[in-house]
């Protein structure tokens, strides 16, 4: 069967053109990194208003261009190799500079973006604040918010994709972390919840196991106490009401129980630790123009309810 003749001059959407030898187009990096920060090749092609196919075509030519695979085959959503977390960090820069001179020229670019990252724990009672206190700080760029796990956001900021999140984990995940501080885990449950002692503890939780959830856990295998996941739920919100349902033991901060939980009495369960959290930033991250955003996250979350 005869190749019909692409309509770009003789060169088809994979190939690098001659001038593209030593040069990346724009467009190619625009893509990459959209793909990356939405997680998905579908979500970039909608962004721009492409096609799939077109979005994937991008990035071959993009890793024909650098001569090297930057995203990994054969797996799940979008897991990038090492060059492409080193392309990833300096596509945003080229594309800084890119949209800089721009707009010397007169022209409006896009806004420069500021990336945020807080547990989905925390969106009920400090998103509001976070909005409120960080848009004055942020000058002429658009503030993004994600809202996910502490451990889909720490990996989103080690590669690139989030400038700052605040995140639940341990010694190890928090090491690098800006500043750290911890609070107390409690067992929360209705006034009229009703479990006999001798029965598994039953416990309301995450379908992904957030970090209170294994803490909770942790400490009852270690205490030699059974327990049943009677509940689980994504949203929190369908969590807290399955505890106000009576249906089990929801494990909470003590300061962010709402009405109209209660914390269980001392004694009853084994004493949960504190949780450590802390707020990391991503490597390349310029610290001393974002100084007033950082000031203002940190005092936000670290902050008592």
């Amino acid at each position: 069967m005869r190749r019909s003749r692409p309509r770009n001059g003789g060169f088809d959407s994979e190939t690098p053109r001659p001038n593209e030898k030593g040069n990346i187009p724009t467009d190619l990096l625009r893509t990459f990194v959209a793909i990356c920060e939405l997680g998905s090749f579908t979500k970039a092609a909608h962004l721009f208003g492409l096609t799939q196919p077109a979005v994937s075509a991008h990035m071959r030519r993009l890793e024909t261009i650098i001569g090297s695979d930057l995203i990994e085959k054969n797996t799940s959503g979008v897991k990038l190799t090492v060059c492409g977390n080193e392309v990833l960090r300096q596509a945003r820069r080229i594309l800084a500079i890119n949209d800089q001179l721009v707009a010397s020229g007169g022209q409006q670019p896009n806004l420069p973006v500021v990336r945020l990252g807080i547990p989905n724990l925390f969106a009920q009672t400090k998103l509001k604040q976070i909005v409120t206190e960080c848009r004055e700080k942020i000058g002429k760029s658009r503030l993004q918010i994600r809202c996910e796990n502490s451990g889909s956001l720490l990996s989103s900021v080690r590669n690139g994709y989030l400038d700052l999140a605040f995140v639940l984990g341990d010694d190890n995940q928090l090491k690098n972390a800006r500043t750290t501080w911890s609070e107390s885990l409690v067992w929360a449950r209705a006034p009229d919840f009703a479990w006999q002692p001798n029965e598994p503890v039953p416990l309301i939780s995450s379908p992904n196991l957030l970090a209170p959830d294994r803490t909770a856990m942790d400490v009852l295998e270690r205490a030699g106490r059974r327990y049943d996941i009677v509940f689980t739920a994504f949203d929190m919100m369908a969590r807290r009401a399955a505890a106000a349902a009576g249906l089990g033991y929801l494990v909470l901060m003590r300061t962010m129980i709402p009405p109209p939980l209660v914390e269980e009495a001392a004694g009853v369960l084994p004493d949960l630790p504190a949780m450590k959290m802390g707020i990391i930033a991503r490597e390349d991250l310029d610290t001393k123009e974002l100084a007033p955003l950082l000031a203002a996250f940190e005092s936000v979350l670290a902050a008592p309810l």
